[in-house]
């Protein structure tokens, strides 16, 4: 079911996934023809690309 217009689609398009700490998280769908509407999913190694090069470049 597309998470913009209620509609049920064959063809579902992944537009945000859902973290949680603890059980499992999930993923948030939309039709095709609403999907552009979402920004892009950022895959979270790439969100915590800058904190780790950070931690990754100090001396213990």
């Amino acid at each position: 079911m597309c998470v913009r217009c209620q509609r049920v689609t064959d063809e579902p398009v992944v537009v945000a996934e859902v973290h949680q700490g603890s059980g499992p998280g999930w993923n948030v769908y939309a039709c095709p023809e609403c999907a552009p509407r979402f920004p892009p999913v950022p895959d979270a190694l790439d969100l915590l690309g800058d904190g780790r090069r950070r931690h990754e470049g100090r001396a213990d």
